[in-house]
């Protein structure tokens, strides 16, 4: 059969246009899609926290388990281990937090040689909580340290803060003290290349709100993520300088230069089940950590929360912002063990990246150690697959027998024409 040069224009508009249209449509109705929780914007007027919304959450079981035994001679031992707080508008250790982790600890106990010198919940500066106890153990001495917790993790969206929205800062509030006005080790916002740096990224008449988006932007775009940092913290500026850093690095610049804009920041630590921002947990999935002298397959991770007054503490991520947008976005994979300062541990001068687990020896240093973390899923809320319409199956059968209907015309036209052409 040949066809003629119309009908074979008309096909190729069919097959070019027509096709790729309603597969698309049909694409896009029959495909699932996670529909969007009916969750309300939810406001803590009286708690300074508003233009909030919780899109989804998952709820896990956390089951911690360290073991320590000493192996030759004896030893002196200082433990201190950082708690999964919990972090909500009415918690009275997170002031002006939305419920980012809503944590209850079931079950807490320290077995084996008798600890001495135990502060259970104590807290630091910042209002992190630790567990921290002495022990002074001889050969095959061993101390156990377990936790179970109950922990809902919200993935929650800032949007729509308009000017209006914003409140002014008070300079005198203790936030401001903590997290803005002073620089610290590896916060360097007195460093004039990073206020240079800081004060041209933005512009003066920007609200605090559009500052913190171009000075996430900058960053993510500007530092190359290397994997093989070193565990101790370089710092805002060497960051800036080597152009390079892993998540951390990413969080100690977009934090100070916030604070150099005078907008109060902190760096928050502590670990995930998994680091693609696409996992979606269900109901019994569960997640096996360890860490001991060997191997050690913790998934630690830091990001940010800066402080808008009368909206709150707004948590973005520089670093997987390189890929997703993760600005003013959180999800609900990472579990929070610190925020503020990197974690300090006494009697040393130690400071870490990550707050959990850690310890010391005074003397003695033969021990094998076993820290273990098992997460899993107790309820997953991230939305059912949404209802197919009936009119949509109409529309696509009806749009389908349509196109096929036209098809067969031109080929039974196209045809007519080609015998009559062959008949002289």
């Amino acid at each position: 059969m040949i066809l003629n040069m119309k009908t074979k224009y008309t096909l190729i508009f069919l097959y070019i246009f027509i096709f790729p249209s309603m597969n698309s449509i049909a694409v896009s109705l029959l495909s699932p899609v996670n529909a969007s929780i009916a969750y309300p914007y939810l406001s803590y007027p009286n708690n300074g926290v508003s233009n909030y919304n919780i899109t989804q959450s998952v709820t896990y079981e956390v089951v911690t388990n360290f073991t320590l035994t000493h192996k030759f001679g004896s030893g002196s031992y200082f433990f201190k281990f950082a708690r999964l707080n919990n972090r909500t508008p009415i918690s009275p250790l997170t002031q002006y937090c939305p419920p980012y982790q809503e944590s209850i600890l079931n079950y807490s106990k320290i077995t084996g040689n008798l600890p001495s010198q135990i502060m259970i919940g104590h807290h630091d500066k910042f209002n992190n909580t630790y567990d921290s106890f002495n022990s002074s153990l001889s050969v095959d001495g061993g101390v156990t340290f377990d936790q179970t917790y109950t922990i809902t993790l919200n993935a929650i969206l800032f949007q729509g803060i308009d000017d209006t929205d914003i409140g002014v800062y008070d300079t005198s509030d203790k936030i401001f003290k903590l997290y803005c006005n002073h620089s610290e080790d590896y916060y360097e916002r007195d460093d004039s290349s990073l206020i240079s740096l800081s004060n041209n990224i933005v512009l003066p008449n920007d609200t605090v709100v559009d500052k913190a988006e171009k000075l996430c932007n900058w960053v993510s775009n500007y530092l190359e993520y290397n994997d093989d940092m070193p565990n101790q913290e370089i710092g805002a500026l060497a960051a800036y300088n080597q152009q390079k850093g892993d998540c951390s690095e990413f969080s100690s610049l977009m934090v100070t230069l916030l604070r150099i804009q005078g907008i109060p920041a902190r760096k928050v630590t502590g670990f995930l089940i998994s680091n693609d921002p696409s996992t979606r947990p269900k109901a019994g999935n569960s997640w096996n950590f360890n860490a001991n002298q060997l191997d050690n397959n913790m998934l630690g991770h830091a990001w940010v929360e800066y402080y808008v007054s009368d909206v709150g503490w707004i948590a973005c991520d520089p670093t997987w912002h390189q890929s997703v947008n993760y600005f003013n976005i959180i999800d609900f994979l990472r579990f929070n063990l610190n925020v503020g300062a990197n974690f300090f541990f006494p009697p040393s001068d130690t400071v870490s990246e990550f707050g959990n687990p850690i310890f010391s020896y005074v003397d003695g240093d033969t021990f094998d150690y076993n820290y273990n973390i098992k997460i899993t899923v107790i309820e997953s809320n991230l939305g059912p697959i949404e209802s197919f319409p009936l009119f949509a199956v109409i529309f696509i059968v009806v749009g389908l027998a349509v196109i096929l209907l036209a098809i067969i015309l031109l080929l039974r036209r196209g045809s007519k024409k080609d015998i009559v052409a062959y008949e002289y």
